[in-house]
């Protein structure tokens, strides 16, 4: 699978859940603050890829691919475009080279 970073157009946000103060009422409300950014670009799966998801009941997924960074884990958050998901499966490319990129699938985080 070729990874074409001229493909990467689109900005994400990496961060973590937290709480913020209601202005209005004083009350603490779960937030997700941004920690940093990146350039990534959409992935499409594979039927294969799609069918074993559904294997473990994660069916409404998106892939995402970013160039390779130690900073990004799979216990991080992730924003698109106002959307918060979260990572279920993380593939870092940590080989040696000048272009490598790690693959994210991503799940929306439901709001309780």
């Amino acid at each position: 699978m070729a990874i074409n970073p001229l493909e990467f157009v689109d900005r994400c946000e990496f961060g973590t859940n937290g709480y913020k103060v209601n202005e209005n009422n004083g009350n603490k409300v779960k937030t997700f603050i941004p920690k940093f950014s990146r350039w990534f670009g959409w992935r499409n799966q594979t039927f294969n890829q799609q069918f074993q998801l559904s294997g473990v009941t994660k069916t409404d997924t998106k892939q995402i691919a970013v160039r390779h960074d130690d900073a990004i884990n799979s216990d991080l958050l992730v924003r698109i475009n106002g959307r918060v998901y979260k990572c279920i499966v993380f593939s870092p490319d940590q080989r040696s080279m000048r272009e490598t990129f790690d693959l994210l699938t991503l799940t929306e985080v439901t709001k309780p």
